[in-house]
Protein backbone atom coordinates (compact mmCIF):
# COMPACT_ATOMS: atom_id res chain seq x y z
CA UNK A 1 0.00 0.00 0.00
CA UNK A 2 2.61 2.17 0.71
CA UNK A 3 4.77 1.86 -2.48
CA UNK A 4 1.04 2.12 -4.79
CA UNK A 5 0.72 5.66 -2.66
CA UNK A 6 4.66 7.11 -3.47
CA UNK A 7 3.99 5.70 -6.87
CA UNK A 8 0.84 7.69 -7.22
CA UNK A 9 2.44 10.97 -5.53
CA UNK A 10 5.96 10.73 -8.05
CA UNK A 11 3.19 10.06 -10.69
CA UNK A 12 0.90 12.97 -10.51
CA UNK A 13 4.05 15.49 -9.12
CA UNK A 14 5.74 14.69 -12.51
CA UNK A 15 2.67 15.41 -14.42
CA UNK A 16 1.26 18.15 -12.88
CA UNK A 17 4.78 20.09 -12.36
CA UNK A 18 7.12 18.49 -14.61
CA UNK A 19 7.13 20.68 -17.23
CA UNK A 20 7.84 23.76 -15.26
CA UNK A 21 10.63 21.29 -13.65
CA UNK A 22 11.50 21.33 -17.45
CA UNK A 23 11.16 24.96 -17.52
CA UNK A 24 12.91 25.76 -14.63
CA UNK A 25 15.78 23.43 -15.56
CA UNK A 26 16.44 24.83 -18.92
CA UNK A 27 16.42 28.14 -17.69
CA UNK A 28 18.95 27.56 -15.32
CA UNK A 29 21.02 26.21 -16.93
CA UNK A 30 21.56 28.45 -19.27
CA UNK A 31 21.82 31.68 -16.91
CA UNK A 32 24.97 29.84 -15.75
CA UNK A 33 27.06 30.98 -18.65
CA UNK A 34 24.76 33.80 -18.92
CA UNK A 35 27.46 36.88 -19.25
CA UNK A 36 29.27 34.88 -22.13
CA UNK A 37 25.76 34.36 -23.61
CA UNK A 38 24.95 38.12 -23.45
CA UNK A 39 28.30 39.62 -24.87
CA UNK A 40 27.91 36.74 -27.71
CA UNK A 41 24.30 38.12 -28.95
CA UNK A 42 25.26 41.87 -27.78
CA UNK A 43 28.81 42.32 -29.07
CA UNK A 44 28.25 45.93 -28.82
CA UNK A 45 28.91 45.90 -24.68
CA UNK A 46 32.33 45.14 -25.63
CA UNK A 47 34.88 47.67 -25.49
CA UNK A 48 37.21 48.18 -28.03
CA UNK A 49 39.15 51.09 -26.99
CA UNK A 50 42.53 50.59 -25.41
CA UNK A 51 43.43 52.79 -22.72
CA UNK A 52 44.08 53.51 -18.73
CA UNK A 53 40.66 53.64 -17.47
CA UNK A 54 38.71 57.31 -16.55
CA UNK A 55 38.10 58.20 -13.32
CA UNK A 56 34.49 56.43 -11.46
CA UNK A 57 33.24 59.87 -11.23
CA UNK A 58 33.60 60.22 -15.14
CA UNK A 59 31.87 56.82 -15.65
CA UNK A 60 29.07 57.90 -13.28
CA UNK A 61 28.81 61.11 -15.64
CA UNK A 62 28.88 59.27 -18.68
CA UNK A 63 26.18 57.26 -17.88
CA UNK A 64 24.16 59.76 -16.82
CA UNK A 65 24.02 61.48 -19.96
CA UNK A 66 21.66 58.68 -21.01
CA UNK A 67 19.06 59.57 -18.09
CA UNK A 68 20.06 62.89 -17.43
CA UNK A 69 16.45 63.27 -15.48
CA UNK A 70 16.82 60.39 -13.53
CA UNK A 71 18.45 60.05 -9.92
CA UNK A 72 21.85 58.75 -10.10
CA UNK A 73 23.00 55.24 -10.81
CA UNK A 74 21.99 52.59 -7.85
CA UNK A 75 25.20 50.39 -8.73
CA UNK A 76 27.60 50.73 -10.80
CA UNK A 77 29.37 46.58 -11.48
CA UNK A 78 32.81 46.79 -12.35
CA UNK A 79 34.52 44.80 -15.43
CA UNK A 80 35.42 41.31 -14.90
CA UNK A 81 37.54 41.14 -18.10
CA UNK A 82 39.89 43.23 -20.16
CA UNK A 83 37.34 43.67 -23.08
CA UNK A 84 34.06 44.06 -19.99
CA UNK A 85 32.70 47.21 -19.69
CA UNK A 86 31.14 49.32 -16.21
CA UNK A 87 27.39 48.78 -15.55
CA UNK A 88 25.65 51.51 -14.29
CA UNK A 89 21.91 50.61 -12.65
CA UNK A 90 19.19 52.61 -13.01
CA UNK A 91 15.85 52.70 -11.28
CA UNK A 92 12.96 53.99 -13.75
CA UNK A 93 11.48 56.64 -12.11
CA UNK A 94 7.86 55.95 -14.05
CA UNK A 95 7.62 52.48 -12.80
CA UNK A 96 4.48 51.76 -10.41
CA UNK A 97 5.32 52.13 -7.10
CA UNK A 98 4.53 48.24 -6.32
CA UNK A 99 7.74 47.58 -8.46
CA UNK A 100 11.04 48.05 -9.59
CA UNK A 101 12.42 48.46 -12.77
CA UNK A 102 16.07 48.25 -13.88
CA UNK A 103 17.47 49.99 -16.76
CA UNK A 104 21.50 49.11 -17.52
CA UNK A 105 23.90 51.41 -19.07
CA UNK A 106 27.07 49.77 -20.28
CA UNK A 107 29.99 52.35 -20.06
CA UNK A 108 33.58 52.05 -21.65
CA UNK A 109 35.67 52.37 -18.93
CA UNK A 110 38.81 54.26 -20.80
CA UNK A 111 36.21 56.79 -22.25
CA UNK A 112 33.44 56.85 -20.48
CA UNK A 113 30.95 56.48 -23.66
CA UNK A 114 27.77 54.83 -23.01
CA UNK A 115 27.49 52.23 -24.99
CA UNK A 116 24.35 50.79 -24.54
CA UNK A 117 21.07 51.14 -22.60
CA UNK A 118 18.76 48.29 -21.81
CA UNK A 119 15.71 47.52 -19.87
CA UNK A 120 16.29 44.73 -17.30
CA UNK A 121 13.92 41.98 -18.60
CA UNK A 122 13.62 43.87 -22.02
CA UNK A 123 16.69 41.65 -23.71
CA UNK A 124 17.25 37.39 -24.07
CA UNK A 125 19.44 36.73 -20.92
CA UNK A 126 17.44 38.98 -19.00
CA UNK A 127 14.09 37.52 -19.95
CA UNK A 128 15.26 34.61 -18.73
CA UNK A 129 16.13 35.02 -15.64
CA UNK A 130 12.78 36.80 -14.57
CA UNK A 131 11.40 33.87 -16.58
CA UNK A 132 13.39 31.20 -14.29
CA UNK A 133 13.09 33.45 -11.03
CA UNK A 134 9.31 34.56 -11.08
CA UNK A 135 7.85 32.95 -14.06
CA UNK A 136 7.60 36.68 -15.49
CA UNK A 137 4.42 36.69 -12.66
CA UNK A 138 6.70 39.07 -10.16
CA UNK A 139 6.39 38.54 -6.66
CA UNK A 140 3.77 36.22 -6.84
CA UNK A 141 5.70 34.08 -9.74
CA UNK A 142 8.82 34.41 -6.86
CA UNK A 143 6.34 32.26 -4.51
CA UNK A 144 5.27 29.64 -6.78
CA UNK A 145 8.60 28.96 -8.17
CA UNK A 146 10.12 28.36 -4.87
CA UNK A 147 7.16 26.04 -4.05
CA UNK A 148 7.79 24.47 -6.81
CA UNK A 149 11.29 23.88 -5.26
CA UNK A 150 9.57 21.80 -2.79
CA UNK A 151 7.72 19.88 -5.18
CA UNK A 152 10.69 19.18 -6.63
CA UNK A 153 12.12 17.70 -3.75
CA UNK A 154 9.35 15.57 -3.35
CA UNK A 155 9.51 14.08 -6.82
CA UNK A 156 13.11 13.15 -5.76
CA UNK A 157 12.87 11.32 -2.44
CA UNK A 158 9.50 9.64 -3.95
CA UNK A 159 11.33 8.62 -6.78
CA UNK A 160 14.46 7.45 -4.87
CA UNK A 161 12.15 5.34 -2.36
CA UNK A 162 10.29 4.14 -5.33
CA UNK A 163 13.97 2.73 -7.24
CA UNK A 164 15.21 1.67 -3.64
CA UNK A 165 15.93 -2.16 -4.65
CA UNK A 166 15.75 -5.43 -2.33
CA UNK A 167 18.43 -6.97 -1.17
CA UNK A 168 20.55 -8.66 -3.98
CA UNK A 169 18.58 -7.17 -6.28
CA UNK A 170 20.90 -3.74 -6.21
CA UNK A 171 23.23 -4.80 -9.71
CA UNK A 172 19.59 -5.05 -11.87
CA UNK A 173 18.22 -1.97 -10.53
CA UNK A 174 21.45 -0.41 -11.54
CA UNK A 175 21.38 -1.76 -14.72
CA UNK A 176 19.83 -0.89 -18.62
CA UNK A 177 18.09 -3.87 -20.43
CA UNK A 178 18.46 -2.81 -23.92
CA UNK A 179 16.04 -5.73 -25.62
CA UNK A 180 13.36 -5.73 -22.92
CA UNK A 181 10.31 -4.02 -23.92
CA UNK A 182 9.43 -0.28 -24.86
CA UNK A 183 7.97 -0.11 -21.42
CA UNK A 184 11.29 -1.40 -19.65
CA UNK A 185 13.36 0.55 -21.74
CA UNK A 186 11.59 3.60 -21.23
CA UNK A 187 11.64 2.73 -17.68
CA UNK A 188 15.34 1.96 -17.09
CA UNK A 189 16.31 5.22 -19.09
CA UNK A 190 14.01 6.51 -16.55
CA UNK A 191 15.49 5.34 -13.13
CA UNK A 192 19.05 5.89 -13.87
CA UNK A 193 18.62 9.37 -15.60
CA UNK A 194 17.09 10.35 -12.21
CA UNK A 195 20.17 8.11 -10.01
CA UNK A 196 22.43 10.41 -12.28
CA UNK A 197 21.13 13.68 -10.94
CA UNK A 198 19.37 13.37 -7.81
CA UNK A 199 22.05 14.62 -5.71
CA UNK A 200 22.50 17.23 -7.79
CA UNK A 201 19.24 18.06 -8.47
CA UNK A 202 18.38 18.18 -4.60
CA UNK A 203 21.01 20.48 -4.32
CA UNK A 204 19.32 22.93 -7.05
CA UNK A 205 16.27 22.77 -5.69
CA UNK A 206 17.36 23.60 -2.14
CA UNK A 207 19.05 26.51 -2.98
CA UNK A 208 16.48 27.26 -5.58
CA UNK A 209 14.33 27.34 -2.36
CA UNK A 210 16.77 29.49 -0.35
CA UNK A 211 16.89 31.86 -3.20
CA UNK A 212 13.50 32.83 -3.68
CA UNK A 213 13.01 32.49 0.47
CA UNK A 214 15.98 33.98 1.68
CA UNK A 215 14.65 35.21 4.94
CA UNK A 216 12.44 31.27 6.02
CA UNK A 217 15.32 29.93 5.35
CA UNK A 218 17.60 32.40 7.03
CA UNK A 219 15.66 31.93 10.39
CA UNK A 220 15.91 28.42 10.44
CA UNK A 221 19.85 28.73 10.37
CA UNK A 222 19.41 31.35 13.06
CA UNK A 223 18.78 28.39 15.48
CA UNK A 224 22.07 27.35 14.90
CA UNK A 225 24.41 29.70 14.20
CA UNK A 226 23.93 33.71 14.66
CA UNK A 227 23.59 35.45 11.35
CA UNK A 228 23.56 39.33 11.25
CA UNK A 229 20.53 41.11 9.68
CA UNK A 230 21.79 43.03 6.52
CA UNK A 231 18.45 44.23 6.13
CA UNK A 232 18.04 47.72 3.33
CA UNK A 233 16.67 49.80 6.48
CA UNK A 234 19.68 48.67 9.01
CA UNK A 235 22.65 50.14 6.84
CA UNK A 236 24.86 52.81 8.42
CA UNK A 237 23.84 56.48 7.35
CA UNK A 238 25.73 59.55 6.76
CA UNK A 239 25.61 62.76 8.22
CA UNK A 240 25.45 65.62 6.09
CA UNK A 241 27.63 68.82 7.23
CA UNK A 242 27.17 71.91 6.16
CA UNK A 243 29.56 73.01 3.26
CA UNK A 244 30.71 69.38 3.05
CA UNK A 245 31.08 67.95 -0.27
CA UNK A 246 30.37 64.12 -1.99
CA UNK A 247 33.65 62.57 -1.78
CA UNK A 248 33.94 60.80 -5.45
CA UNK A 249 33.45 57.47 -5.86
CA UNK A 250 37.26 56.75 -6.79
CA UNK A 251 37.65 58.00 -3.35
CA UNK A 252 35.41 55.68 -1.77
CA UNK A 253 36.66 52.60 -3.77
CA UNK A 254 40.14 53.68 -2.34
CA UNK A 255 39.42 53.55 1.38
CA UNK A 256 37.58 50.19 0.49
CA UNK A 257 40.49 49.23 -0.48
CA UNK A 258 42.86 49.92 2.38
CA UNK A 259 40.41 48.09 4.63
CA UNK A 260 40.59 44.85 2.16
CA UNK A 261 44.34 45.48 0.47
CA UNK A 262 44.65 42.20 -1.09
CA UNK A 263 40.54 42.50 -2.53
CA UNK A 264 39.12 43.60 -5.96
CA UNK A 265 36.94 45.73 -5.93
CA UNK A 266 33.53 44.52 -7.84
CA UNK A 267 30.81 46.89 -7.61
CA UNK A 268 30.11 50.04 -5.58
CA UNK A 269 27.10 50.93 -4.50
CA UNK A 270 25.94 55.04 -5.13
CA UNK A 271 24.11 57.32 -2.67
CA UNK A 272 20.81 58.22 -3.52
CA UNK A 273 19.65 60.52 -0.87
CA UNK A 274 21.58 62.68 1.48
CA UNK A 275 22.28 60.08 4.51
CA UNK A 276 22.94 57.16 2.64
CA UNK A 277 26.57 55.68 2.64
CA UNK A 278 28.75 54.50 -0.14
CA UNK A 279 28.99 50.50 -0.01
CA UNK A 280 31.93 49.15 -1.80
CA UNK A 281 31.82 44.88 -2.59
CA UNK A 282 34.89 43.30 -2.88
CA UNK A 283 36.30 40.26 -3.29
CA UNK A 284 39.31 38.91 -1.49
CA UNK A 285 41.56 35.88 -2.24
CA UNK A 286 39.64 32.14 -1.55
CA UNK A 287 35.86 34.01 -1.42
CA UNK A 288 33.44 31.03 -2.96
CA UNK A 289 31.82 33.57 -4.98
CA UNK A 290 33.81 34.65 -8.35
CA UNK A 291 31.72 37.44 -9.65
CA UNK A 292 31.04 39.14 -7.05
CA UNK A 293 32.57 38.77 -3.42
CA UNK A 294 30.67 39.16 -0.17
CA UNK A 295 33.32 41.41 1.62
CA UNK A 296 31.86 44.86 1.91
CA UNK A 297 32.37 48.36 2.97
CA UNK A 298 30.28 51.10 3.93
CA UNK A 299 31.88 54.38 3.75
CA UNK A 300 30.26 57.73 4.80
CA UNK A 301 29.83 60.06 1.97
CA UNK A 302 31.28 63.23 3.42
CA UNK A 303 34.31 62.23 5.59
CA UNK A 304 35.22 58.91 4.17
CA UNK A 305 34.86 57.65 7.14
CA UNK A 306 34.78 53.98 7.37
CA UNK A 307 30.97 53.02 9.02
CA UNK A 308 30.97 49.50 8.89
CA UNK A 309 32.91 46.02 8.03
CA UNK A 310 31.92 43.00 6.06
CA UNK A 311 34.98 40.55 6.06
CA UNK A 312 33.84 36.72 4.84
CA UNK A 313 36.78 35.43 7.01
CA UNK A 314 35.18 36.66 9.88
CA UNK A 315 32.04 35.06 8.80
CA UNK A 316 30.06 33.06 11.67
CA UNK A 317 29.53 28.92 10.58
CA UNK A 318 25.51 30.24 9.42
CA UNK A 319 26.82 32.84 7.30
CA UNK A 320 29.47 30.55 5.49
CA UNK A 321 26.71 28.04 4.94
CA UNK A 322 24.49 30.51 3.42
CA UNK A 323 27.07 32.67 1.82
CA UNK A 324 27.94 29.46 -0.55
CA UNK A 325 23.86 28.35 -1.25
CA UNK A 326 24.34 30.65 -4.75
CA UNK A 327 27.74 29.62 -5.66
CA UNK A 328 26.18 26.31 -5.70
CA UNK A 329 23.32 27.14 -7.64
CA UNK A 330 24.83 28.24 -10.44
CA UNK A 331 27.66 26.23 -9.76
CA UNK A 332 30.62 29.47 -9.55
CA UNK A 333 31.30 27.94 -6.30
CA UNK A 334 33.49 25.03 -7.85
CA UNK A 335 34.58 27.13 -10.89
CA UNK A 336 34.08 25.71 -14.49
CA UNK A 337 33.76 22.31 -14.15
CA UNK A 338 30.89 23.34 -11.50
CA UNK A 339 29.34 25.76 -14.05
CA UNK A 340 29.25 22.92 -16.99
CA UNK A 341 28.10 20.24 -14.10
CA UNK A 342 25.16 22.32 -13.24
CA UNK A 343 24.12 23.16 -16.46
CA UNK A 344 24.25 19.41 -17.98
CA UNK A 345 22.22 18.70 -14.67
CA UNK A 346 19.44 21.35 -16.06
CA UNK A 347 18.45 18.96 -18.98
CA UNK A 348 18.04 15.86 -17.02
CA UNK A 349 14.48 16.70 -16.05
CA UNK A 350 13.63 16.80 -19.50
CA UNK A 351 14.88 13.24 -20.22
CA UNK A 352 12.82 12.41 -17.16
CA UNK A 353 9.77 14.32 -18.35
CA UNK A 354 9.83 12.63 -21.82
CA UNK A 355 10.47 8.91 -20.51
CA UNK A 356 8.06 9.07 -17.92
CA UNK A 357 5.12 10.83 -20.25
CA UNK A 358 6.66 7.78 -22.68
CA UNK A 359 6.09 5.16 -20.37
CA UNK A 360 2.26 6.56 -19.03
CA UNK A 361 1.61 6.66 -23.09
CA UNK A 362 2.76 2.92 -23.65
CA UNK A 363 0.86 1.76 -20.59
CA UNK A 364 -2.65 3.41 -21.67
CA UNK A 365 -2.32 1.89 -25.06
CA UNK A 366 -1.57 -1.18 -23.58
CA UNK A 367 -4.89 -0.81 -21.70
CA UNK A 368 -6.85 0.30 -24.17
CA UNK A 369 -5.84 -2.50 -26.21
CA UNK A 370 -6.78 -5.25 -23.76
CA UNK A 371 -9.63 -3.38 -23.38
CA UNK A 372 -10.65 -4.08 -27.00
CA UNK A 373 -9.87 -7.76 -27.13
Amino acid sequence: ALQKFWLQVHLYVGLVAGALFVLTRLTGSLLVFYKTIDEWLNPDQLIRTAGSDRPLSDIVAGARTVHPDWSPPDSLIFPLHDRDSFHAWFKDPAAPSTEERWHVVAVDPSTARPLSDRRWGGFFVSFIYELHQELLLGKPGEIFVGILALFLLLSIGSGLYLWWPAPGKLRRALSFQPGGSPIRRQYDLHKLTGLAGALLLTLLAATGFYLEFPDVVTSVVRWLSPVRDSAPELQPQSEPQAGLPRIPPEQAVAIARTAFPDAKPMWIGLPQHERDSYSVGLRQPGEVRQAGGQSEVWIEQYSGAVLRLQDWRQFTGGETFLAWLFPLHNGEALGLTGRWLVCVTGILPFILYVTALRMWWLKRAARLRQRNR
